[in-house]
């Protein structure tokens, strides 16, 4: 059916970056409207359903421009791994257009991809993979949980958003084309990028032959050198970044450009130089808030380094990637699978929603009330109308009373069971960073809901200036309520609900009776109190003192250095701590994992648990 004259067409919509996304995660929706004959001012709406299947919309203003293609750009978050989108434009709160978008197995722009679960999500530009889609098979993973790799043309592709950058594990950029990155300059996508870095992104940056381009004054990309770039150079010994990946093949061997390695020379390093070749930094890692740079001298898709068959060692290596999964790995990881989940996610989910004061009906109690039940309105009726009462038609009355007696029955005992008050589990994990002065805070909550009814939700810390990020918490995989789930839970309501314009709130979110719900939320927030340290480092040992400054105890420190752990007890304000290189440590692994090796009377190491 042709559309009236000035109503704009959805022409298209692509969904994550370079079609790539994950479940459960904010991820940036593009949507192309074609416009009509005159300029039009509306209202786009993209809505996907949320991980118990209830449709979440989130919308936001926009003009769309006659004659011409109209890109609006919006994040939402997906709780099914394949599902639909249905994208809708309304002007002056009417609906004129809507769209409905499907997974498939190629993304056209009328269909997109499923989304990801249990897999990395690394993001490159350009043509080259750079060598990560085999670094990712040295883990010896399952094929359904390799790491996936989404190719951009150019940066042009990258969110404008920085929470579009959620479900990434690492933005891996080569600046052998340095005009790839251009679009970058004054724009938000660079915004984005870096503020997805500062909340605890990373950014893997290889840079070689081109890198007096790609880092000169004013390009997007020199904000993120951990260094001053003095020049280039030809490195013609590589045995520091052979021995680095355990290699035996020569990176440098003979042939057309194959017998020297250029490089830029990076000054005033800012970061731990992780590997040097004499006097030449070639890895380095520098923090950046809560995430990090990766530097590589040397671009991963230049000559020599794309022809080294050990390439996809060295890329494992700076996105510390698992090779060659060892038997350690295997039961570590299935330490995590005793609960039946292979996510994080799903376990927390479950220890938030045990709620106190609510408790499940024992089957062996619903079995015999059943029983009880059957007894009650059938012999039990009849001897006492035929035996007692002596008149079998007041069994119309009997029966009705019974029924009723068995109703209100079980009401009270699904009250004292469930109970009639809305209860909340809540975690909270915040972070601070004393060089940047900023702190972050996650949150998890289920929320227990006695009654049927919507909420609105949000999440507001007690800091000034914070900002937030709202949403639902979904549960990865297949099983009951999972995001992969083939069967869909049946669902009492059609409206859903909405996400505020800023995406700080859940707005009337719908809770069944008896029912709970799992939330999220993000913030950041400047800040300037956290315990002062004077520390050094030598050796990888510390010294110096941290102090307590803030007004409040801190119970159960732990100071993790490098690969050590110091235990620290409870700080008191005002107490201070000192350290030597006689001060009592841990191993850092061993703390975290309860595991250590150990020799047996038979001089041979075995694992042993603490």
């Amino acid at each position: 059916m042709a559309n009236p004259p000035g109503t704009p067409k959805i022409v298209g919509a692509r969904v994550g970056i370079g079609d790539r996304y994950k479940a459960g995660v904010w991820t940036q929706v593009e949507v192309v409207l074609s416009g009509g004959g005159e300029a039009l001012d509306g209202r786009l709406t993209v809505v996907v359903p949320d991980g118990d299947g209830v449709s979440g919309r989130v919308s936001r203003p926009c003009r769309v421009a006659p004659g011409g293609d109209t890109v609006v750009r919006l994040i939402t978050r997906f709780g099914r791994v394949r599902g639909e989108m249905t994208v809708e434009f309304r002007d002056e709160g009417r609906a004129v257009l809507r769209r409905t978008f499907k997974t498939a197995k190629q993304a056209d722009g009328e269909h997109f991809l499923p989304a990801l679960e249990f897999r990395k999500l690394f993001v490159v530009v350009g043509e080259s993979d750079l060598g990560l889609e085999a670094a990712g098979k040295l883990s010896g993973e399952e094929a359904d949980y390799l790491p996936v790799l989404a190719r951009l043309d150019d940066a042009a592709q990258l969110p404008s958003h920085w929470h579009g950058y959620e479900g990434v594990d690492a933005v891996v950029f080569s600046t052998s084309r340095p005009d790839a990155y251009f679009p970058l300059n004054d724009d938000d996508r660079l915004e984005a990028l870096e503020r997805w870095i500062e909340m605890g992104g990373q950014l893997v940056l290889c840079a070689g032959a081109e890198a007096e381009r790609a880092f000169a004054e004013n390009a997007p990309l020199s904000r993120f050198l951990p260094g001053n770039l003095a020049k280039t150079i030809s490195l013609r010994q590589t045995i520091a970044l052979e021995t680095f990946v355990g290699s035996r093949v020569a990176i440098l061997q003979s042939g057309e450009g194959r017998n020297a390695l250029a490089v830029p020379k990076i000054e005033e390093v800012r970061g731990k130089i992780e590997l040097s070749e004499a006097d030449l930094p070639l890895i380095v890692r520098q923090p950046r808030g809560f995430g990090q740079v990766v530097f590589l001298a040397g671009d991963l898709d230049s000559p020599p380094l794309d022809r080294w068959s050990d390439r996809p060692l060295l890329a494992a290596k700076l996105l510390d990637l698992p090779i060659a999964a060892s038997e350690e790995a295997s039961r570590q990881s299935g330490a995590m699978m005793h609960f039946g989940y292979r996510d994080m996610a799903g376990q927390l989910r479950s220890a938030l929603d045990q709620f106190d004061g609510v408790r499940l009906t024992p089957f062996w109690l619903v079995a015999a009330l059943i029983v009880a039940y059957i007894l009650v309105i059938g012999p039990g009726d009849y001897f006492l109308l035929r035996k007692l009462v002596g008149r079998m038609q007041y069994t119309w009355l009997t029966f009705s009373l019974f029924v009723v007696l068995a109703g209100a029955g079980a009401l009270f005992l699904a009250f004292w069971f469930k109970g009639d008050e809305l209860r909340v589990n809540q975690i909270d994990l915040i972070d601070v960073d004393a060089e940047s002065g900023r702190m972050r805070g996650a949150t998890w909550a289920n929320v227990y809901n006695p009654r049927t009814e919507a909420f609105d939700f949000s999440v507001r810390p007690r800091t000034p200036h914070a900002r937030t990020l709202v949403g639902w918490l979904g549960l990865p995989g297949g099983g009951l309520g999972g995001m992969s789930a083939r069967a869909e839970p049946p669902l009492l309501w059609t409206e859903g609900f909405r996400y505020a314009n800023d995406l700080d709130a859940l707005l009337g979110m719908p809770l069944q009776v008896w029912s709970s719900k799992s939330l999220t939320a993000r913030w950041d927030a400047p800040n300037e109190a956290f315990p002062s340290a004077d520390l050094k480092a030598a050796n990888r040992l510390l010294s110096g003192r941290i102090v307590n400054s803030l007004d409040f105890p801190l119970e159960n420190c732990l100071l993790a250095f490098d690969r050590s752990a110091y235990e620290l007890g409870t700080l008191r304000p005002g107490d201070s701590v000192r350290f030597d290189a006689m001060t009592r440590r841990s191993e850092l692994k061993t703390y975290l994992t309860g595991r250590r090796t150990v020799m047996t009377e038979k001089d041979t190491y075995q694992h042993e648990s603490t």
